[in-house]
């Protein structure tokens, strides 16, 4: 049935009005406006907690009212750019990461392998300046990034050197990609295009992505590309696009094993072959050295917004125990993982419904299970999923994940055990209300996908 006029009118105008008031959320001094002075992190909390309840109300209303209604469309579409544009000119706020991203691009213009040295180095002294290089985190460590965010890194460099904003635009760039590989996807699993708002206006994507300009948000499209091609059977291309992702990142990488089926060999071989041909260039000067600071990554002074694993050793004192027992938890949270994600492949349906319930699976499976660090901004590459199939477990999660800087906020005491709770808990508990519903349960095909996650 048509949507009567009025209630389009009014529709339209509410939708208005939230991007208003979510675009004047971007620019606001929380500080200034209450008159307290809280700490920074604190300040952005709250005010991701006002941008978060804005944009649940307009979910609501884009993905009921105005779900068939190209002037809503036309409006999430321009809201979400005009968001991510109000902030590319600010200063970082949230996370130094950008700046390392700058240096790597540089050192790499200078004709040096970013694996070799560590900022600090003596050997990169003539590289150095005011802006860049002081704002460096772990600067006596080799850098973390895999060679795809390196390359990536190193063409923003040729393009804008040392440029905090040509960074953004270029992370710009990839979202707006993302968005148009993302109505595609919404077109082919018979969504309304308007679903986009799930990843347009998503605060989490705004903050992490053109704020923060982390370079998560940067593997996206590869991820989408691997999606859609692997629903249409494309195997190879599947795979250079999964492997081309996980050269940015590495998490991706569960989605090999998801996706997988038994006896096909194009799509694992194609995207280890492109994982190998990014690392080559860069191992054959530096060998294991490729690695940079990775391996000290899983490493207890590097552990942060800790979920499971924390529940299930804090609670009975193993919390302490050393580097042993925490060894152990974690290798028995990765086993796990590769254990759920092997069912989850168990019950791969070759359609495009059980290809995407297979990767949000193994998405949710890696977020729930991690037994390292858990940064807000890796929980990003969920976004693109909940456009197509709303869950609430983790719509929650990203907006509780930003309870974690409460933990900069709180140092050097411990992050508060009522903020952990109130983000994870919500999460596990969802999660175990969406597996006991008997219509969740008829309309899925494998209770090894039910398991990790709504989807």
């Amino acid at each position: 049935m048509r949507t009567p006029a009025r209630t389009r009118a009014i529709t339209r105008l509410a939708v208005l009005a939230l991007g208003l008031l979510s675009l004047g959320g971007y620019g606001l001094d929380l500080r200034a406006a209450v008159g307290v002075d809280v700490h920074g992190m604190t300040w952005y909390v709250l005010l991701f907690a006002a941008e978060f309840a804005l944009y649940l109300v307009a979910l609501w209303l884009a993905l009921t009212r105005g779900r068939d209604d190209r002037v809503v469309l036309g409006l999430v579409l321009g809201f979400g750019l005009v968001f991510r544009l109000a902030v590319v000119p600010t200063p970082v706020r949230l996370s130094s990461d950008p700046y390392r991203y700058l240096w790597d691009g540089r050192v790499q213009q200078a004709g040096v392998n970013p694996y070799r040295y560590a900022p600090a180095a003596p050997e990169l002294a003539h590289l150095r300046d005011d802006a860049i290089h002081p704002n460096i985190n772990r600067p006596t460590k080799r850098t973390v990034y895999p060679p795809g965010a390196e390359m990536l890194f190193a063409l923003v460099a040729a393009v804008a050197p040392g440029s905090l904003v040509g960074w953004r635009l270029f992370l710009l760039g990839s979202e707006i990609l993302t968005g148009g590989l993302l109505l595609r996807l919404l077109l082919r699993m018979g969504r309304p295009p308007t679903a986009v708002i799930v990843y347009a206006w998503a605060p989490l994507v705004v903050w992490e992505g053109a704020q923060a300009a982390h370079v998560d948000v940067a593997l996206l499209p590869a991820l989408l590309l691997a999606l859609l091609w692997r629903q249409e059977g494309r195997m190879a291309l599947a795979g250079v696009a999964l492997g081309a992702a996980v050269l940015i990142k590495l998490y991706p990488a569960v989605l090999l094993i998801a996706w997988w089926r038994r006896g096909e060999r194009r799509f694992p071989a194609a995207c280890l072959g492109t994982v190998a041909a990014g690392y080559v260039p860069y191992a054959l000067p530096v060998g294991i050295g490729v690695l940079g600071f990775l391996p000290e990554y899983f490493s207890r002074g590097e552990d942060f917004n800790i979920g499971l694993r924390w529940f299930l050793t804090e609670p009975i004192g193993l919390g302490g125990a050393g580097e042993p027992a925490r060894a152990v938890v974690m290798l028995l949270l990765g086993a796990v993982l590769v254990a759920a994600l092997a069912r989850i492949r168990g019950a791969l349906g070759e359609n495009p419904d059980g290809v995407f319930a297979a990767g949000f699976a193994a998405v949710g499976a890696y977020l729930l299970l991690v037994p390292s660090a858990l940064h807000a901004w890796y929980v990003v590459w969920v976004i693109p999923f909940l456009a197509v199939r709303l869950a609430l477990p983790w719509l929650w999660f990203s907006g509780a994940v930003t309870l974690s800087y409460l933990a900069y906020a709180w140092a050097p005491a411990s992050f508060p055990i009522w903020a952990r709770a109130l983000e994870f808990l919500p999460l596990y508990a969802l999660l175990v209300w969406e597996r006991g519903r008997p219509s969740e349960r008829a309309r899925r095909a494998s209770s090894a996908v039910v398991g990790v996650g709504s989807i």
